[in-house]
């Protein structure tokens, strides 16, 4: 965790739940047996993951090259500008106290620049900086140092330019970075197969990507993939890193006869294990969860029917995968009920603000306290060590998210229902005409600087709903 949080302690309680591992499987059982008549999922392509680029010896280093390029996604040939060529770009791996150092060369026509999403690290300089603009033809070079602290989990990276960052990541400019450490305490579940399941959406109009509207003709891709197919053994426990890495879609995910057991959201372990059998992301949101392989079938992986209210979007779901459960059955993991303790941050509340989100009759402007987004001004200003509750207020008639820079929050409560101290978040949903409360700690030095919070739909980040926050020393 980062030295704004508390320390977590060593010791993991691992008291062995084995009758959470027989119901899953026996879950899978009943299923297979109750699907056997219906038709199989048509599925002929094996998951791909991305390419994977380390660090070694506490280092990181990549160039990307953001360019115009030809890609090719579920058999549609278009022109988009990506990262190297890729709609996947590499993973970055790290461990907590690493350094990046990213080389940003921009062949686009449009200004650009890159923000690593969900880290603690500081907003200045050469580093998370996203009111850093780099020009067309020019280059930038990045020097991101993490803390020592740092939650192990999945974070991602992006565009972060304003005006600029819905396209941009619209295009496929958004990949994956992984914090290691995440089940290194946890000796039963250290050496689980682990797999990476990006969600990114792409329209595709006349060769070229378009938008032609949120949800509307949209190809939903894992990985790059439309479809493919998950291999896992009966009894098996995989752990499944899921990262909603597009520009404005929400997924429901479900998995026909299996729960899924979350460990993780948003890059910060819980304090226990939560079963679902629904998952829901946001745009930008992670989940890290567990699955078991149940009885010897086929299972489909797929994202439900989304309504974001009277003035928002409404899209149909989608299949996103097949899972072919085969081969030689395994003892099933006992899995923890707990994890790691988290300290509830109330507490130690400094301050209270509230924060309205809202948005013009025409739906075609968006604001945060009832002003667009200007980076020549400063917002909010906050004093390092304070811990703050920000109510979040939605005056829209649709859902939006709240999401923070350079720090995580605790959900407090949402539309006044308390909620569990169970972990840390960096996206929250805001009910329509509904509010969430989340508290901050504003106590890590690394973020002692000027960034931004906004709504995470970033087609309503990039027409005017975000607002600048300055921490003072």
């Amino acid at each position: 965790m980062s030295t704004r949080l508390p320390r977590l302690h060593e010791l993991a309680s691992l008291s062995a739940v084995v009758a959470i591992a027989a119901a899953t499987v026996a879950a899978g059982q009943l299923f297979a047996r109750a699907s056997a008549g219906r038709p199989r999922v048509a599925s002929d392509e094996t998951l791909r993951e991305p390419s994977v680029i380390s660090s070694r010896n506490g280092v990181l280093r990549v160039a990307l090259n953001a360019a115009p390029s030809i890609i090719d996604v579920a058999g549609k040939r278009a022109r988009a500008e990506v990262y190297d060529g890729s709609y996947l770009p590499p993973t970055l791996r790290v461990r907590p106290g690493d350094e990046m150092r990213i080389r940003l060369v921009n062949a686009l026509d449009e200004p650009t620049n890159l923000h690593t999403h969900g880290l603690s690290v500081s907003p200045r300089g050469t580093s998370d900086d996203i009111f850093l603009r780099v020009a067309p033809g020019q280059a930038q070079e990045y020097d991101i140092r993490l803390p020592a602290s740092q939650s192990p989990g999945l974070y991602w990276y992006h565009p972060h330019s304003h005006g600029n960052s819905d396209e941009q990541v619209r295009n496929g400019m958004s990949g994956a970075l992984i914090v290691d450490g995440l089940l290194d305490p946890f000796p039963a579940l250290r050496n689980v197969h682990e797999r990476l399941l990006l969600l990114k959406d792409i329209q595709i109009d006349g060769g070229r990507v378009a938008h032609l509207g949120i949800g509307k003709q949209s190809v939903r891709t894992i990985d790059g993939q439309m479809n493919p197919t998950i291999v896992m053994r009966p009894g098996e426990t995989q752990l499944w890193r899921i990262g909603n890495i597009g520009a404005d879609l929400y997924y429901e995910l479900s998995l026909d006869g299996h729960p899924f057991f979350v460990v993780a959201r948003d890059g910060h372990r819980l304090a226990r294990v939560e079963r679902a059998d629904t998952l829901v992301l946001s745009p930008g949101a992670r989940a890290e969860v567990l699955v078991q392989g149940g009885a010897p079938g086929t299972y489909v992986l797929r994202t439900g029917d989304i309504d974001t209210g009277p003035a928002g979007n409404t899209y149909r779901g989608a299949t996103l995968a097949t899972l072919r459960v085969e081969g030689a059955p395994e003892h099933p993991i006992a899995l923890p009920t707990d994890l790691l303790p988290v300290e509830d941050l109330r507490p130690r509340v400094t301050g209270r603000r509230t924060i309205v989100f809202s948005e013009s009759r025409d739906g075609n402007s968006f604001f945060i306290d009832g002003k667009a987004f200007d980076m020549s001004r400063t917002d909010q200003r906050v004093k390092l060590g304070t811990v703050e509750e920000w109510t979040i207020r939605n005056q829209a008639d649709e859902r939006h998210s709240f999401h923070i820079h350079q720090t995580p929050f605790q959900v407090a409560e949402i539309n006044g229902v308390a909620q569990p101290a169970d972990g840390y978040r960096d996206i929250v949903d805001v009910p329509i005409g509904g509010e969430v409360k989340v508290v901050i700690p504003f106590t890590d030095p690394n973020i002692v600087g000027r960034f931004v919070f906004h709504c995470h739909i970033l087609s309503h980040e990039d027409r005017g709903m975000m607002a600048t926050i300055e921490v003072d020393p």
